[in-house]
């Protein structure tokens, strides 16, 4: 009935759980408006042709199964005033031809359904959306499907409602430009999986989506291990997403804290950061090609024999005889947690594969790392078999994910108590409520925090280290009104007093890190301050007379050329320079 409405060209079969378009002739498969393929950028993208909007329209994927339960996921390239989003739509078999009430003749295409626009740059959020059509298995005008990121869950999925099953999908892409933004976005990647819980066996027939290659007797990855728990503590206990996929990507050549990711990953639309597709966005704006999987243990030793690290969805007890299903060696008790698989081998004594895990809710980054999970118990664990899989980053990709910023923290001159953040010779006026409402208010919040560079927290030797395994300080900072950070007990005073190496990281949510070195050999005057409309006329009056002003390096009390006075990022609540 499906081929009656579609010409053959628009129809593609998939095989397996699986579809991911990632090439040039990938993207070939579907219709585009507004778009080009992008060279360089990489295995095959499409980017906007110009500021206004574009859509990819991917073809009608029939599946091999029925299913009720479909995640897409996306990779992408969205610069400050852009933003790409995603929808899908499901074919149910059941109401082709249906007269609904009124009369209208349904064509079994359910609505178009969203998952919220997403860009590095805005509040990104996944809306409650639901179909608009009547039901007939149910006197409830509810929608034949509808988005399960909904407030209060979060994990990112199109679900068919009642007892009825789709036979297939489409998805769509659509990519936005204001004008004026900082560039052009462009779509990587666009994948999908999918299963059908009506199934009883539904978890035996999860594919694997890439090229299989012979299982290695065993493995153990160096992926870094982190803690969420030794992370900022307004937010530690729930960013097991962020965290297992900073692990990932550190274990690929990053070097990214969970906090980072926390700040990219939150979802405005039900208030977490457990969002899977997001948390895999994420991972693609930092340039690595990520996707959201249902998946099986065959498939997780695939991953892990090519040297990828997984994340696995998990519900767990440490206890037996509990709420959820115990697991001997985990950390805690959860309702709802992420886990980074990095290893595995098999167990003659238990006649069975053990999964070596970092598990991020462990207390330590040396307690995080290779927790043996059974998998006769891992099984019962793995909710609704959802996978991150991250593989290597994408040539061209990963630019505007954040900017990344050097700059010199020192104390102001007479105010011993203050310190100031310099950035290319200005002053950065942190605002008085910036570590308020860290991932909710979206826009100049965010997280401070510190360390020395010879802190470093306890790891096995097998675990490649990386910046978040130091030993980091989010208590005792304060904001004053001018815009400078104080710290309790001379926290940062204290350190190069004793000769250690400090940095200091400003990590706001709307898209930018500044990482400083603190310093006692030079003071910052406030009296070499001009306002920013002084600084502009003098910038124009040195231009007009051809003067070459150097302005690099770090800012000494005696500097010739005024400082210009700047807000923090230089931008509004809205993120845009």
């Amino acid at each position: 009935m499906l081929r009656d409405h579609l010409g053959e060209a628009l129809l593609f079969p998939a095989s397996g759980n699986h579809m991911k378009l990632t090439t040039h002739r990938d993207f070939a498969s579907g219709t585009a408006e507004g778009l080009f393929f992008a060279d360089r950028l990489g295995d095959g993208a499409l980017r906007l042709r110009k500021v206004g909007e574009g859509v990819f329209l991917s073809p009608v994927i029939a599946t091999q199964q029925p299913f009720n339960d479909l995640v897409a996921s996306w990779n992408s390239e969205t610069p400050a005033g852009t933003w790409i989003e995603v929808l899908g739509r499901v074919y149910l078999p059941e109401y082709d031809g249906w007269v609904a009430p009124g009369g209208a003749v349904c064509d079994g295409w359910s609505d178009w359904i969203t998952w919220g626009k997403w860009s590095t740059h805005l509040p990104r959020a996944c809306p409650s959306c639901e179909d608009s059509h009547p039901r007939k298995d149910s006197e409830e005008q509810n929608g034949w499907a509808f988005a399960y990121s909904v407030p209060g869950f979060g994990d990112s999925s199109l679900n068919v409602r009642g007892v009825f099953t789709a036979e297939a999908f489409q998805l769509k892409a659509v990519l936005h430009a204001e004008k004026g933004c900082a560039g052009l976005p462009a779509l990587r990647l666009l994948a999908a999986t999918w299963k059908n819980t009506n199934d009883p066996a539904w978890q035996d027939i999860c594919s694997y989506p890439e090229e299989r290659v012979a299982q290695a007797e065993s493995v153990l990855l160096d992926t870094p291990a982190i803690s969420q728990m030794r992370r900022d503590p307004d937010y530690a206990d729930v960013i097991c997403s962020a965290t297992c996929i900073a692990m990932q990507m550190n274990g690929l050549g990053a070097d990214v804290l969970p906090e980072d990711v926390a700040l990219l990953n939150y979802d405005h639309g039900f208030g977490g950061n457990g969002n899977w597709s997001f948390s895999c966005a994420a991972a693609g704006a930092f340039g690595y090609e990520s996707y959201v999987s249902y998946s099986s243990f065959s498939a997780l030793r695939q991953e892990l024999t090519k040297g990828y690290a997984v994340t696995l969805s998990v519900k767990y007890s440490n206890k037996e005889h509990d709420d959820q299903p115990y697991l001997e060696n985990a950390p805690c008790h959860t309702n709802g947690h992420l886990i980074a698989v990095v290893g595995y081998y098999f167990s003659r004594e238990r006649n069975e594969y053990v999964y070596c895990v970092n598990d991020p809710a462990a207390g330590s980054d040396a307690e995080t790392a290779h927790r043996e999970y059974c998998q006769s118990q891992l099984d019962k664990c793995w909710y609704r078999r959802a996978a991150y899989f991250v593989h290597e980053k994408e040539a061209g990709a990963g630019l505007f994910v954040r900017d990344y910023v050097s700059a010199v923290l020192m104390p102001v001159k007479d105010r011993p108590e203050a310190w100031a953040l310099i950035s290319s010779d200005s002053l950065l006026q942190i605002p008085a409520d910036f570590l308020q409402g860290k991932r909710q208010t979206f826009g100049q919040h965010g997280s401070i925090c510190y360390y020395a560079a010879d802190e470093r927290s306890p790891l096995p030797k097998s675990c490649r280290r990386v910046t978040a395994n130091h030993v980091f300080r989010y208590g005792g900072i304060g904001i004053t009104n001018e815009g400078y950070l104080t710290f309790a007990d001379e926290g940062v005073r204290a350190l190069l007093t004793a000769g250690k190496q400090v940095r200091l990281l400003v990590l706001d949510n709307c898209d930018t890190v500044y990482t400083a070195s603190a310093t006692l050999s030079e003071q910052f005057d406030p009296a070499c301050l001009m306002t920013a409309e002084e600084s502009a006329r003098q910038d124009r009056l040195r231009r007009g007379a051809r003067v070459g002003v150097a302005a690099a390096g770090a800012v000494t009390a005696g500097v010739a050329v005024a400082l210009a006075l700047r807000k923090l990022f230089g931008r509004g609540k809205g993120g845009q320079a």
